[in-house]
């Protein structure tokens, strides 16, 4: 995750909640939406990011715990090894995703 990381009790700015999402995609989708919303639209654009960025803040603390794990260990703990439902849905999505990326 290469975002600087936003304190969770940090005021929340456009720049604030900008730092704060882990992936530059998410960062430039972030700063279109805030760029060019209506006026009107725009405390709800950045009440939903803001909770976006305050959910991941909230699981880094999660993820850097696994990564430590895995770093010790070279295998997730068994909890996370086990395939879910969603997991797998969520994998197929992303392939699919990129494969039609590479077909363009």
């Amino acid at each position: 995750m290469n975002a600087r990381k936003a304190p969770m009790s940090t005021k929340w700015t456009i720049d604030a909640i900008a730092h704060a999402l882990p992936h530059p995609e998410l960062r430039a989708t972030f700063l279109r939406e805030a760029t060019f919303s209506e006026i009107g639209l725009l405390p709800a654009v950045l009440q939903r990011w803001r909770r976006l960025a305050e959910a991941f803040e909230a699981g880094r603390s999660q993820l850097t715990r696994l990564v430590e794990y895995f770093d010790e260990h070279g295998r997730l703990p068994a909890e996370y090894e086990a395939e879910s439902p969603e997991g797998v849905a969520m994998y197929e999505q992303w392939k699919n995703r990129l494969e039609g990326q590479g077909a363009s």
